[in-house]
């Protein structure tokens, strides 16, 4: 899948970062940012969701069974779960583009 072309549209939004712990440790919040900018690593094994020009959250990317966005009528949502960290990344997009 084409992520930077998928989400670099999202740029410049609000968004809300969850990060999910699936082995029942302490769960952290929510947290609100507005999307800076996107990018892709250059082995594309991350995709990198900056918060400014220097802070970014780089999420792991995997097949579409792992990896997908979700669409919904409320707001769309970027989803990885990394079973090897046992973590469920959750980036939900405020605004519908």
């Amino acid at each position: 899948m084409e992520w930077g072309m998928m989400l670099s549209k999202y740029e410049g939004s609000r968004i809300t970062v969850w990060i999910e712990d699936l082995s029942g440790e302490e769960q952290t919040q929510p947290k609100p940012y507005t999307l800076f900018k996107t990018a892709l690593t250059e082995d594309q094994a991350y995709f990198k969701f900056y918060f400014n020009a220097h802070q970014f959250l780089s999420v792991p990317l995997f097949d579409d069974s792992l990896t997908k966005l979700e669409r919904n009528q409320a707001r769309d949502c970027f989803v990885s779960h990394d079973p090897k960290a046992n973590l469920r990344y959750h980036i939900y997009f405020e605004e519908r583009v």
